[in-house]
């Protein structure tokens, strides 16, 4: 495999971006007798004894091949990426994607790192949870990044915020609905306190200034215009 190579440990997966309030999303690979069986997008939190965890919920053809064949363990990497092409290509493109990973395990265009572990499966309620151990870490760019929604869902929060001023009166609230949605996404997905600090003051920013456009220039006379 091509990349600069490290053995994983809890340092090293932090400053990848995984922490142990946030997840941090990965397109996982899962590997049984060295063909792929199962790819798809997965959170991943950092957990004390240096493993991530996740969940595999239920409805995927992988859920129901380790529930069915109780599988205890598989292979597995976990491609970082910041480009949203490689979600999509999971998701949309599944079949495609699945023989890129069978040809190049860390596929060097779409993968900037590549956590290459063994991960163990757990029973849970409405999932089946996931704890991978990190093995090893191939490197493709000097500092990858893993994808964190928190972080996305703040800076578009942010970039809705200053739209606001401009937007039609007849959208005003609709903006404002976004920018709400967005705030639940934010506290989904991080316990960060810093996280949910912004998001509120974005949030509570963004209804005083509705609030103010409806009893100014979107009063009853120019919400038509």
């Amino acid at each position: 495999m091509s990349g600069e190579h490290m053995s994983g440990n809890r340092c090293e997966l932090m400053e990848l971006g995984f922490s142990i309030d946030t997840w941090g999303e990965v397109v996982m690979v899962f590997y049984s007798k060295g063909e792929v069986i199962g790819l798809m997008p997965v959170g991943l939190k950092l957990s004390e004894d240096c493993t991530l965890a996740g969940r595999l919920y239920r409805g995927s053809k992988l859920y129901s091949y380790i529930a069915s064949a109780k599988v205890a363990e598989l292979p597995c990497i976990a491609c970082i990426s910041e480009d949203p092409q490689l979600f999509y290509m999971a998701v949309f493109e599944k079949s495609q994607t699945i023989e890129i990973f069978t040809e190049h395990r860390c596929p060097e265009e779409f993968c900037d790192a590549c956590l290459i572990g063994l991960c163990k499966f757990f029973d849970g309620d409405e999932a089946i949870n996931l704890k991978i151990s990190v093995k090893e870490i191939a490197l493709h760019r000097k500092t990858p990044r893993v994808f964190t929604r928190a972080s996305a869902a703040i800076i578009e929060a942010l970039v809705w915020f200053t739209k606001l001023p401009y937007v039609d009166c007849k959208d005003i609230e609709r903006v404002l609905e976004r920018i709400e949605l967005l705030k639940e996404t934010v506290y989904r997905s991080s316990q960060k306190n810093i996280y949910a600090k912004l998001i509120e003051n974005i949030y509570l920013a963004a209804f005083k200034l509705v609030k103010e456009d409806e009893s100014s220039r979107c009063g009853s006379r120019d919400k038509n215009i």
